[in-house]
């Protein structure tokens, strides 16, 4: 047969008239089938959605109406009754009081019960007996919760059994404060779960319907029909725990719902409390009707589809067993590569951690180093006992070494991407248009430099102080390649990736594997420097963004431009691209992401002026000697050098100064000496860290000014303490001068 179709025409038409004709029917089919079965699905939402709002409003109805009791009762006890925990536990003994709250009681048929209960947790009154019987309550959770804190709202319990009933009841409290804000008591309403079963058995729905109460945390508190054995436990699917985390409403298939039945649930969150209704149907109910449709118009569909799947079987088959191995001979060799190309990603990411926590770790210790050569250097120059003017140049250069260090160390950091960033819109086309007549002295004049800028192009979401280094590196690589001059190129351009599209930045010959990104979905700015230079080989290629690795004389590179580079964009959001070709030039491009506009036309950026995101300003250093005589100042360092150092620089300026090598012992001398004005602190110290500090300190203290000094640390953490105020972040080595003139701007 199959012979047949292959060769005779007429056979072929028939074959394929036959096929048209079952494809039509069957689509058909299909067609009607699925538009009756999505029409029956949502009836039955629309239903289910409509029945649960119903519900929800009279299911908050209920807990409303218990807690405007509770909050009523809270309201009218007099305040000679709730002067102190030991007045309130006399109401033990009013009988009107009993009264007053049995009657409130039995006007709501919700509510089991009243009570009043101490700050200590003793029961005070009870509408079930007078006195009331002795019973301990505070482990209670809404003792504990409200006992601390008031919420200014009623707090709603976990489903507890009670100690009097033993049934599944909720509670609803509120505090009864002192007239100083203190605790004295709770009022306390209760309602038995069983209350809602029997709500929800009395109404009339559609079979397989199902009702829930929950926590909000997917806890179930009652059910109908029935399961005992769940109420009080996390009883809600993985998935729909995660629809109530997210959304108020909603309506969700439930394979295997708490019954074990394949179900559509919709729930609402009652407003103002942490409970969940829920109204379920079963699908196989809802889609019975649907059956028996599908039964029928399947039926007369089928008998005229017969005879031609008959003749179209084989056929269907050898073609259906052929799509079947070449498809998975495809998902093979796909699964290969992509496993190949995870392992890859995997070293690199692995190689890159190990090499970035080294040095993180020695930039921080060398900024420790500079810090006490600064201060030092300092000391000798504001001692005046520098003799002739090359005891003074000694000292100048020793500093011009430091600041290279601190720029060494702000490298590293970079290609460790441990270092803030202040990230802000900026106009790339007119900041690298800024940086022109820099990069001219720089470059020199046998370099011809030619700027493109393309119009429009939305501004970009970077640290501009950092951007202008790494384009400053990129333009003395570029002039490294042109030892006989030439022309370097800048051009600023927008890149637009989209969803499940990779930017065309992919690798190829002359591409450097390791930095060829891929994008996230979105804008970007793409600045790329191109010099008609020597280029570089592909081996050199392959590791010049390796960190120290250089092909420059020694002294004349650190290995780290690329590096850092390369850093600043990962860090930033974006990526770097880097091609070259003997001969021919290598040409760097950075992709940098949009600066965010909100609607209102403004960015959204982190706020570049916000404390913990900007280079601290350099405030005078200048110190009356009435401003120093008043000055007290808390330095906490652990290592020895610098905190020596950057004591004798205060101490020189008139500044009387504590020293403590840890937080543990800051702590101590804080709480002894109340006349500190300024903490000066180390971020980075063994134990408790200058962030763990401060916090404690500002617990007791938070008027407190901080100033925290850092080698590196998280980014993360540091600006969230930045934008505290009174807190400041400084950056290792700070000038001593610097730093007197912050302790001075701090007070």
């Amino acid at each position: 047969m199959l012979q047949l179709l292959r060769t005779n025409r007429p056979l072929q038409r028939i074959g394929a008239l036959g096929v048209a004709v079952l494809a039509v029917l069957c689509g058909g089919t299909a067609i009607v089938l699925n538009r009756l079965h999505d029409e029956t699905l949502a009836e039955a939402t629309l239903g289910l959605r409509t029945l649960n709002a119903s519900l929800a409003e009279q299911t908050a109805r209920a807990i409303e109406g218990i807690d405007l009791t509770v909050g009523g009762i809270a309201e009218q006890i007099p305040l000679e009754n709730r002067r102190s925990l030991e007045v309130f536990k006399r109401l033990r003994f009013e009988r009107q009081v009993y009264e007053i709250l049995k009657a409130k009681a039995s006007s709501l048929p919700q509510m089991e019960a009243l009570s009043l209960v101490a700050a200590d947790g003793n029961l005070v009154n009870f509408t079930r007996q007078f006195p009331a019987p002795t019973l301990d309550l505070s482990q209670r959770d809404y003792v504990l919760a409200l006992k601390d804190a008031d919420p200014g709202q009623a707090y709603v319990s976990r489903p507890t059994k009670s100690m009097v009933t033993g049934e599944w009841t909720l509670y609803i409290a509120r505090r009864v404060n002192t007239p100083d804000g203190g605790l004295a008591g709770l009022v306390v309403g209760a309602i038995r779960l069983s209350y809602f079963e029997q709500f929800y058995r009395s109404l009339h729905v559609e079979p397989g319907s199902g009702f829930s109460l929950w926590w909000r945390d997917g806890m179930l508190l009652a059910r109908f029909p029935p399961v005992p054995e769940k109420v009080g436990t996390i009883a809600t699917s993985p998935g729909v725990a995660e629809q109530i985390a997210r959304f108020d409403t909603g309506t969700y298939a439930t394979p295997r719902s708490i019954d074990g039945k394949d179900r559509i649930l919709s729930f609402q969150v009652l407003r103002n409390y942490p409970l969940v209704v829920g109204v379920s149907r079963t699908r196989t109910e809802i889609l019975a009707r649907w059956k028996s449709q599908a039964v029928v118009i399947a039926g007369a569909g089928l008998v005229s589809a017969v005879a031609l799947a008959l003749m179209l079987w084989a056929m269907a088959r050898q073609f259906l067993a052929y799509e079947t191995a070449n498809r998975a001979l495809s998902e093979r060799r796909q699964a290969v590569e992509a496993r190949d190309e995870a392992e890859e990603h995997v070293r690199q990411l692995q190689k890159m951690e190990a090499l970035g926590q080294l040095t993180g770790g020695v930039a921080h210790d060398f900024n420790n180093l500079l810090q006490a050569v600064r201060s030092s250097l300092h000391m000798l120059e504001a001692g005046g006992e520098l003799r002739g003017a090359e005891s003074r140049r000694a000292v100048e250069v020793a500093s011009q070494a430091v600041d290279r260090g601190a720029t060494l160390t702000q490298h590293l950091l970079a290609f460790a991407r441990r270092q803030r960033l202040a990230p802000a819109p900026v106009d790339l086309g007119a900041q690298v248009a800024g940086m022109a007549t820099l990069l001219e002295r720089t470059l020199g004049g046998a370099i011809r430099i030619r700027i493109d800028r393309d119009a429009g192009v939305p501004p970009a979401l970077v640290d501009p102080h950092q951007f202008d280094i790494a384009l400053l590196n990129l333009a003395i690589n570029a002039r490294d390649a042109m030892p006989d001059g030439g022309t370097l190129t800048i051009a600023v351009t927008s890149l637009s990736v989209e969803m499940g599209k990779d930017a065309e930045t992919g690798t190829g010959d002359g591409i450097s594997p390791a930095v060829a990104p891929s994008l996230a979905p979105g804008g970007y700015v793409a600045v790329t420097v191109r010099d008609s230079g020597t280029g570089m080989p592909p081996d050199v290629l392959a590791r010049a963004c390796d960190p120290f690795f250089t092909t420059k004389p020694v002294g004349q590179g650190s290995g780290l431009g690329l590096s850092m580079v390369h850093g600043l964009t990962a860090q930033s959001g974006g990526g770097m691209r880097l091609e070259s070709h003997p001969g021919l030039g290598t040409a760097v491009t950075l992709y940098l992401p949009y600066a965010p506009v909100p609607a209102d036309g403004g960015s959204d950026a982190p706020d570049e002026t916000a404390a913990g995101n900007r280079p601290s300003p350099v405030p005078s250093a200048a110190l009356s000697d009435a401003q120093a005589a008043t000055v007290r100042v808390l330095l906490v360092e652990d290592d020895a050098l610098v905190r020596m150092a950057n004591a004798a620089v205060l101490d020189e300026a008139g500044i009387m100064v504590s020293e403590a090598s840890s937080g543990e012992e800051a702590l101590v001398l804080l709480e002894a000496d109340e006349g500190i004005g300024v903490l000066v602190t180390d971020f980075a110290m063994p134990g408790m860290t200058g962030a763990d500090l401060t916090r404690l300190v500002r617990r007791h203290r938070p008027g407190l000014p901080v100033l925290i000094v850092t080698g590196y640390a998280e980014k993360a953490v540091l600006q969230d303490l930045g934008r505290e105020p009174g807190i400041r972040i400084l950056s290792k080595p700070i000038p001593p001068a610097a730093l007197i003139g912050h302790i001075m701007e701090a007070l």
